[in-house]
């Protein structure tokens, strides 16, 4: 198996700040680098600092939104703090300048990233895998770092990317294992979209339940609320699976338990990372989420007590930011950036083509108790340094987000063995 060249997720941003970082700023110098100034940024806290500049293209407006929004909200809150703290090494970073909407369109995530491609030094959040699959041999030709804001297990194999978390893969395989070991299940279902994410998860959730010896059954959805979940909602009653597994979005997820669950339907859920949204807790699927659905995650909640959530949660108060879990992922994905950019900064290599290289050294950071001991390891060979392990939640009605914290970096039986050669579903 061969030992790619960097990661994904929102670690990339920290490729970014990295690059610049590693070079350190050195006012004599004549040098351009792109998506670095000596200029401040705008909006700057410290006129004499130059400015780093981080790219990203999520959705804001399409079904994804209640993902991306808040991803990015809590990514430009760390900067901002970062930035009110002396920023890094004579540089502030800016992680507003170049924020683009795709709308979840991959014909516009391609055009948004042409537009911003040569201002930026990293591609530090692209959402979608078959979005950012499709800019990834320009973003490789151009030297930039991309940070897919998506789990694929496929980015574990992918040359120019820097991953972040536990993969869809790893985290259903997580999910099965958790469904038979704490909550007793014989039987399974899996709810998935087609494609890069739900196949991925999916394919994840098979292997374990074969490893388990448990029945396993796969209910293929598209997007939308209860008309649309009709079949997989009749389904599920004929079959009555001990456990359902969700890959979908956070509508489908109201969906889907609400109609079971008010039928009769008397199991429980157990959804991958994209299935929650705090929005759930206002529809009339509520009751229901909290009494049969768990929620998986790559990060704990917000109610979380480690040293970085401690420091999110006091910045986000400062100002006047509203309590979201996808805001807390935002934020945690740049610590790993922050010791990208320390490595960087050791290993005085503040280019593009730089990032690559001293991403792909980094043997672990120190994320603040945010991520999973280990994070931050991009060395060695892939199955090395797969994450494997999984966060667990309940919802909870007077909790900030809705959810609270189950089960603390689980890591089943499945996926602890499991040796990744491959991605689990191929594009």
């Amino acid at each position: 198996m061969k030992s790619k060249t960097l990661r994904s997720g929102v670690a990339g941003l920290a490729a970014i700040a990295l690059v610049l970082s590693g070079c350190g700023r050195d006012d004599d110098s004549d040098t351009e680098v792109a998506g670095i100034t000596e200029e401040p940024c705008p909006n700057a806290v410290d006129e004499s600092n130059g400015c780093i500049y981080l790219g990203a293209i999520t959705d804001l407006t399409g079904p994804f939104s209640p993902i991306g929004a808040p991803m990015i909200e809590g990514a430009q809150a760390y900067w901002q703090n970062v930035n009110e703290n002396g920023g890094i090494d004579g540089y502030e970073v800016d992680m507003v300048t170049h924020v683009r909407d795709s709308g979840y369109n991959e014909t516009t995530h391609s055009q948004e990233y042409r537009e911003i491609r040569d201002q930026i030094l990293v591609l530090a959040h692209s959402l979608g895998t078959a979005h950012t699959n499709g800019i990834l041999d320009d973003t490789r030709q151009q030297n930039i770092l991309a940070v897919p804001a998506s789990l694929g297990s496929n980015w574990l194999f992918e040359d120019g990317v820097l991953e972040f978390g536990t993969s869809y893969c790893a985290e259903a395989m997580n999910m099965v294992d958790y469904a038979v070991d704490e909550l007793d299940a014989t039987s399974v279902g899996m709810v998935h979209f087609p494609g890069d994410y739900g196949d991925d998860a999916a394919n994840g959730a098979e292997i374990a339940a074969e490893e388990r010896d448990v029945e396993f059954t796969r209910y293929t959805t598209a997007p939308g609320g209860t008309d649309e979940q009709t079949a997989v909602i009749q389904r599920i009653l004929a079959d009555r699976p001990d456990v359902v597994l969700l890959a979908t979005s956070a509508i489908e997820t109201g969906a889907i338990v609400g109609a079971t669950v008010a039928q009769g339907y008397e199991g429980q859920f157990i959804g991958s990372t994209p299935t929650w949204s705090a929005g759930l807790m206002g529809s009339q699927a509520a009751p229901a989420l909290e009494a049969r659905y768990r929620s998986a995650a790559t990060v704990a909640p917000w109610g979380f007590d480690s040293e970085g959530h401690n420091e999110m949660r006091e910045f986000a108060e400062s100002i006047g930011a509203e309590p979201n879990d996808w805001f807390v992922l935002g934020w945690a994905a740049q610590s790993v950036i922050r010791g990208l950019l320390q490595q960087a900064i050791e290993n005085d290599d503040l280019t593009r083509a730089g990032v690559f290289e001293t991403a792909d050294q980094l043997t672990g950071l120190d994320t603040d108790g945010m991520f999973a001991e280990g994070a931050g390891d991009y060395s060695g060979e892939v199955n090395e340094h797969a994450s494997r392990s999984t966060i667990f939640n309940r919802i909870e009605a007077g909790s900030p987000t809705g959810l609270v914290l189950e089960e603390e970096w689980y890591e089943g039986p499945t996926a602890a063995d499991f040796e990744f050669t491959e991605a689990c579903y191929l594009m």
